[in-house]
């Protein structure tokens, strides 16, 4: 404890005008955590992440990074921030007021690189100010325990990435929902020689999206949903996220047909 107190003393001294101002823009909000994790300041880390009961795991254990924390102070620009897809607001397309401002419950998704390091992170602009979304983080976490068991609806999506990932028309069926067009799973398919499609599909984080909370797929918009007998998932593939609408059918999960190809492609 004494260290992340060290930590947030020297970091309020470096930096005492950035923190008198509201993470009022995705870059800022990223720019507060990526100087709270390399030291090892919590409190900030949770003013600037959604509140999750696990979020915890992503904090414990951690260690300040003093060389990685002067290399940013002195070259701030070294922090490389690229939003990865347009923002979204209700699941459409949305831009910002005239005074730069985004309604509450607007998405955004950026890929972020500082001395090596490389990660995704998905934002959210709530009435306070924008805040990345650790859900995708804790699932990584989970991955790392092994995949999911059969049955979820979370194996059906990854089964049939993979499936698809191995242009495997058979596998495919087998957790697409029935009379599932293959045309339009394979879509503008082809098979990708290294493997990183396949390794994509086994590492891709699944987080189920909830009731007021939407995502386009193809020509509709999609609610997450609290029905037991279906779910909306979005992936993590690389830096593009994925939806699966994933039915009950039956008794087993299945995942409703979409052109898959158009995010495998980005």
């Amino acid at each position: 404890m004494s260290r992340i107190l060290t930590a947030a003393v020297l970091l309020t001294s470096l930096w005492p005008s950035f923190f008198q101002r509201p993470a009022d823009s995705p870059e800022s909000a990223i720019l507060a955590l990526v100087r709270s994790m390399y030291a090892n300041d919590v409190d900030t880390y949770n003013r600037v992440t959604i509140p999750d009961p696990r979020r915890a795991r992503l904090t414990t254990g951690g260690r300040v990074n003093t060389a990685a924390l002067q290399r940013l102070e002195q070259d701030p620009g070294s922090l490389q921030m690229k939003s990865r897809r347009p923002f979204l607001y209700r699941g459409r397309e949305t831009t910002a007021d005239a005074a730069g401002a985004y309604p509450p419950g607007t998405t955004a998704l950026y890929s972020v690189a500082h001395s090596g390091n490389q990660m995704v992170a998905p934002l959210v602009r709530q009435a306070d100010g924008w805040k990345v979304d650790v859900r995708w983080w804790l699932a990584m976490i989970d991955l790392q325990t092994g995949p999911e068991k059969p049955g979820t609806p979370q194996f059906a999506a990854r089964a049939l990435t993979a499936a698809l990932a191995a242009m495997d028309r058979t596998a495919a069926v087998k957790f697409a929902t029935p009379g599932a067009s293959l045309d339009l799973l394979f879509r503008g398919g082809q098979r990708e020689p290294s493997g990183v499609f396949d390794a994509l599909a086994m590492e891709m984080p699944l987080v189920e999206l909830q009731p007021g909370e939407f995502f386009p797929i193809d020509d509709r918009v999609v609610e997450g949903s609290s029905a037991p007998d279906q779910k909306l998932l979005l992936g993590l593939f690389g830096v593009v996220e994925i939806p699966f609408v994933v039915r009950r059918v039956s008794g087993d999960w299945r995942v409703e047909p979409q052109s898959f190809y158009r995010y495998f492609n980005r």
